[in-house]
């Protein structure tokens, strides 16, 4: 549990839909039953899959772009 602690709260939520989704793929599987609004979660988990993905793509960006400062000038 103490490496949760150090997930920033964007990671969390997308932990928590991730979660969701694949209990509600297992279920429907399963049982035959969705939770209502799954699809919904899919959604959610998708637009906060692109967004976490800015938030770590974004400082590598910014420092590969400060190298290339440096180098030009």
């Amino acid at each position: 549990m103490a490496s949760l602690s150090r997930l920033t709260r964007l990671q969390r939520i997308t932990l928590i839909l991730f979660l969701i989704v694949a209990l509600n793929r297992l279920m429907s599987s399963t049982v035959g039953y969705s939770l209502l609004g799954g699809d919904l979660f899919t959604v959610f988990l998708v637009v906060f899959l692109v967004l976490s993905s800015l938030t770590l793509v974004w400082p590598l960006m910014r420092r590969v772009l400060g190298r290339v400062k440096k180098r030009s000038g």
